[in-house]
């Protein structure tokens, strides 16, 4: 037996004496622990609880104990990086507080899923213990893009989120993009793992990527702006109000509260004497549907709103059907309504409840009365009066990589989101670092606009202008530059992707190759 083999069984061999439950508690804390790499924490050093996981796994002697042991770990990292989810159900405690463990446990249970169908591939994919190295980087990926799309998609708190611990190598979204990201950030670990296993080459090799990309990063952030947007405008920036009123969620639809509401909206947006060309508020920040309340509104804001300014402000609306929308308004300074978007990714369970008609549901009657929220049509950009376009994101739509350009390349990315459900937890920084990817990705300037925070602006290269902390009251007034960059990953976006899963394929199969040829000379001898 040689040192690799040596290392590998010292690694897992108490392990492997043990019961599959055991195991499978044991990587599920190295999940939890590796998941601290996440933001907000970025505790980086935590990344190297892959390791033991990935050496322990890819020494498996069978396929189910492959498929429970990356379901283990997957369902730890889940689990601890999203338990924010479950403080939706406390804001108005009801008998819905019932199905915490459902959030808590079921959700995270599901998403591991995808990692598991990741294990039982690697353990029918590579034939020797080292070469399921290369294969859990590659298929793990793979299970990430697959999460990302299938059941109305949830990619939230991908192993790519690591990619922003550190500002240049965050600039590689610009090539590769989120998708990309995560085969490059797995990849990487895979190499450590071949260090720490002594394959110095094949784990310098893996690693090389990760380096380059740091490099890559730093020339981005060093090298000129170059103007792409601005030549044919009055002005090359727009000066924009991100309010952020930060009215407890607990408070938001009490009608006792609404007028109070109301006005502190407007008076917020009055605040500077500065006009501002776009005032933005956040997701359903108006606390009343729309349009029952025109006149009010208009009245209200032709008092406070500034000259030749703008109002963009998340709503909740009916169409003429009594359809319930989550939408994006845009009016003058009149308050007339000029433009509209709504929103197309609904939050599950929160915004609309599956298989409401279908026969058990319909009959139990277990979600009562509770309009569900409409799909938006596909109404693409916004117009301001410069002739401005602005793609406007409403809550979690911005997680989506490629969602952006779905009606067309804005000059401006907005996000409207209400965080307010989930308190002070990690969920907001969250949602903050996956919407600042697609400044990156995109190479455009990115304004969001959250009710209880965090409220920021960031330029085409994804860095931080401005920003209002959470649970802080606050008004700030941005010249948002329109500088933008054609990206390549805006470009090219699923063939740089389809290029990097080729790639990863041919040379996991050379590597296993090269691994079990070497494995018949070592039983030859």
């Amino acid at each position: 037996m040689n040192k690799t083999d040596s290392k590998i069984t010292q690694l897992s061999e108490w392990l492997h004496q043990r019961g599959i439950f055991t195991q499978i508690g044991v990587v599920g804390l190295l999940g939890a622990l590796a998941s601290l790499s996440l933001p907000p924490l970025f505790l980086a050093p935590a990344v190297l609880a892959f390791i033991p996981f990935f050496i322990h796994a890819s020494s498996c002697k069978s396929t189910w104990q492959t498929i429970l042991l990356f379901w283990g770990f997957a369902f730890g990292w889940f689990t601890a990086s999203l338990y924010w989810i479950s403080a939706s159900l406390f804001v108005d405690i009801s008998w819905e507080v019932l199905i915490l463990p459902l959030s808590l446990f079921a959700l995270p249970a599901f998403l591991s899923l995808f990692w598991g169908l990741a294990g039982l591939l690697v353990y029918r994919t590579g034939r020797t213990a080292e070469a399921r190295l290369i294969y859990a980087g590659l298929f793990i990926g793979l299970a990430e893009l697959l999460r990302s799309v299938l059941f109305t998609g949830f990619p939230w708190n991908s192993p790519s989120y690591l990619i922003l611990t550190h500002d240049n190598l965050s600039q590689i979204a610009s090539l590769i993009g989120q998708n990309g990201s995560v085969f490059l950030v797995l990849i990487s670990i895979v190499g450590i793992c071949f260090l720490y296993l002594r394959f110095w080459k094949i784990g310098a090799l893996c690693l090389l990527p990760l380096l380059a990309s740091i490099v890559y990063g730093g020339w981005r952030l060093d090298s000129p702006s170059v103007l792409v947007k601005g030549d044919f405008l009055k002005n090359p920036e727009i000066l924009v109000r991100i309010v952020q009123p930060n009215i407890p969620q607990k408070e938001r639809w009490k009608p006792e509260l609404k007028n109070e509401q109301i006005d502190k909206l407007f008076a917020l947006s009055a605040f500077h004497k500065q006009p501002a060309s776009l005032i933005i508020w956040p997701e359903a920040a108006y606390p009343s549907i729309w349009p029952d309340s025109e006149e009010q509104f208009m009245s209200l804001a032709r008092d406070a709103l500034p000259e030749n300014s703008q109002l963009l402000s998340g709503m909740l609306r009916f169409d003429q059907e009594k359809k319930l929308y989550n939408s994006a308004l845009l009016f003058n300074a009149n308050g007339r309504l000029t433009g509209k978007i709504d929103k197309q990714k609904r939050v599950p369970f929160g915004e609309y409840i599956p298989f409401r008609n279908n026969f058990i549901f319909k009959h139990l009657n277990l979600f009562g009365n509770k309009i569900d929220i409409s799909v938006g049509p596909k109404s693409g950009l916004l117009y301001t009066k410069d002739e401005i376009k602005l793609r406007v994101f409403i809550c979690y739509e911005i997680i989506f990589p490629n969602f952006v350009s779905k009606q067309g390349r804005p000059d401006i990315i907005i996000n409207l989101t209400n965080d307010a459900w989930f308190g002070n937890t990690i969920g907001p920084y969250q949602h903050l670092s996956q919407a600042r990817l697609r400044a990156i990705e995109e190479g455009l300037p990115l304004v969001r606009v959250a009710n209880t925070g965090i409220s920021a602006v960031f330029n085409y290269r994804g860095m931080p202008l401005a920003k209002i902390d959470l649970m802080e009251r606050g008004v700030l007034d941005v010249p948002v530059s329109l500088q933008q960059e054609v990206t390549i990953y805006s470009k090219h976006r699923w063939k740089i992707v389809a290029s990097i899963i080729s790639l990863l394929i041919l040379c996991s199969v050379l590597l296993d190759v090269n691994f079990l040829t070497r494995q018949k000379i070592r039983n030859i001898n």
